[in-house]
């Protein structure tokens, strides 16, 4: 839920001048998360709603001091307390997160993948070129992304899942999560795979896709789900 306020919302990242943005950059880092941009987002929310709890804090200083749009993460935070009580309304089985577990970043990919499955690209050359492969277009990542050209601690995954392609400003990749193409092809559904176009991206997958068939045809496909995996429908975070 965090997630959808968060990407719903304007961006919660400020438009530092030219002159600042090393600083900008590096305050965010503060926020970044392993997994991807979709984690970081979570650690922002969480931070500030943290803040809102110190009666001596200034909010507005705060995310002046970070290089963060205040008036969007207010946004964010009426957005989740409305997605909240909604799905509070409908009775919709939720349960409390478990933020940090392996449990709930396997949940969380799983379901970015089951909205976002058109929104994947490949690192083709291990360089930051990254092959989108609804289109065949060749797009990089966007520098304020944890894995920016300027916060290269993380490394750059092979496989993302983005949510924003700005294809005429920049040519960015803009919210991004690290993904396996395993987890892909568990998620993608059959009319959408099969109607992508040719590349050496879909060889890959559809070597994995051969693999599992073949796997299954063996009888070795019928084991017992990891004990981390949960089968909450609905998680508010």
């Amino acid at each position: 839920v965090i997630i959808a306020a968060m990407l719903t919302a304007p961006s919660c990242f400020g438009a530092p001048p030219v002159d600042l943005k090393p600083e900008a950059i590096q305050g965010y880092v503060k926020f970044q998360h392993p997994e991807g941009d979709h984690f970081t987002l979570i650690n922002i929310y969480k931070a500030f709603k943290q803040l809102q709890q110190d009666p001596y804090c200034n909010e507005e200083r705060w995310c002046q001091d970070l290089f963060l749009n205040h008036a969007a993460l207010l946004v964010a935070d009426a957005l989740h307390s409305e997605l909240t009580d909604t799905l509070k309304r409908i009775e919709l089985p939720i349960s409390a997160p478990a933020f940090g577990s392996r449990t709930n970043t396997i949940n969380i990919k799983r379901a970015l993948l089951a909205g976002f499955f058109m929104q994947v690209a490949r690192d083709v050359d291990g360089s930051g070129n990254y092959f989108i492969l609804t289109h065949k277009h060749v797009a990089q990542i966007h520098p304020l992304s944890a894995y920016g050209a300027k916060s290269p601690k993380l490394g750059l995954p092979e496989w993302v899942l983005f949510h924003e392609h700005t294809f005429s400003e920049d040519n960015c990749l803009r919210t991004l999560t690290h993904i396996t193409p395993e987890e892909f092809v568990q998620m993608v559904p059959q009319y959408f795979f099969y109607n992508l176009p040719s590349s050496e991206s879909k060889d890959i997958l559809q070597s994995i896709l051969n693999r599992e068939a073949s796997l299954c045809q063996k009888g070795k496909s019928h084991k017992e789900p990891p004990e981390d995996q949960t089968t909450d429908r609905c998680v508010i975070q």
